[in-house]
């Protein structure tokens, strides 16, 4: 039986993304984007990190237009990379694959330039 995994998340690029081909030639971008939550006023903001990985076209555009700072929602599957680390301990990691990005707080002048929303 499968089960469905579907997240949205929306922040700021903490980096400039990766981009890579596999040995397949396919396309495969990776970048993080940080979430801000919501706190009490008087308190310390919160702050989580997502890592984001899109491929194919999405990949390709993303290599293109996204940036360090960037606002964007990203749409997509959690999925969890298990592997052994140096010390023969198990290690994992949940990320996000991207399937939509959105790009957020466009400057008019370049929402013409630039597609407010991918989709795969």
């Amino acid at each position: 039986m499968r089960n469905f995994t579907s997240a949205t998340v929306e922040g700021n690029v903490t980096h400039d993304p990766i981009i890579r081909q596999t040995k397949t030639g396919k396309s495969v971008c990776n970048f993080s984007v940080a979430v801000n939550h919501y706190s009490a006023p008087d308190t310390e903001p919160k702050v989580s990190y997502m890592d984001i990985e899109t491929w194919e076209k999405v990949a390709d555009i993303c290599a293109e237009h996204v940036t360090k700072g960037k606002r964007l929602m990203v749409i997509g599957t959690l999925k969890q990379d298990r592997w052994e680390g140096k010390d023969g301990k198990m290690q994992s990691r949940i990320k996000l694959v991207g399937n939509e990005i959105r790009f957020l707080n466009i400057p008019r002048k370049e929402e013409a330039k630039e597609e407010a929303v991918i989709a795969e």
